[in-house]
């Protein structure tokens, strides 16, 4: 099986630690930013595509549009996950989730977290 590639935007470098020790156990490799904008930037490098991308929650790129759908706009296949206590996939706000989009509640045990994200973010084909 091949490295997995994940983007974590998280602006707690404590988190972010907990992260990279985590994610480094199993493999995989993993770019973290701290603001949407950094965010953003990683996908306007071509040579780096990643499996999964790892939202806190849904935010604001700007006026009109939501950092999740920028990303896509980006990269239309792009598999994002949002680990938020403050969202619930009950919520009717998340009834049109698509399927490169889901919800993962907060507490969240990181061994579940890795589970889901092995069966739900397979490789993108190149």
């Amino acid at each position: 099986m091949s490295t997995m590639n994940a983007l974590v935007l998280e602006d707690n470098p404590r988190i972010t630690g907990l992260y990279e020790k985590i994610f480094a156990s199993v493999g995989f490799e993993v770019d973290f930013v701290f603001d949407k904008f950094s965010c953003i930037d990683k996908f306007l490098n071509p040579d780096k595509d990643y499996d999964f991308v790892i939202l806190e929650k849904s935010a604001k790129f700007d006026e009109s549009v939501n950092l999740e759908d920028k990303i896509l706009s980006m990269n239309p296949r792009q598999k994002i996950f949002f680990l938020s206590p403050y969202m619930s996939a009950r919520s009717s706000e998340f009834d049109s989730l698509s399927e490169t989009m889901n919800l993962i509640d907060k507490p969240f045990a990181m061994v579940s977290l890795l589970s889901y994200l092995e069966l739900n973010a397979p490789a993108i084909p190149q």
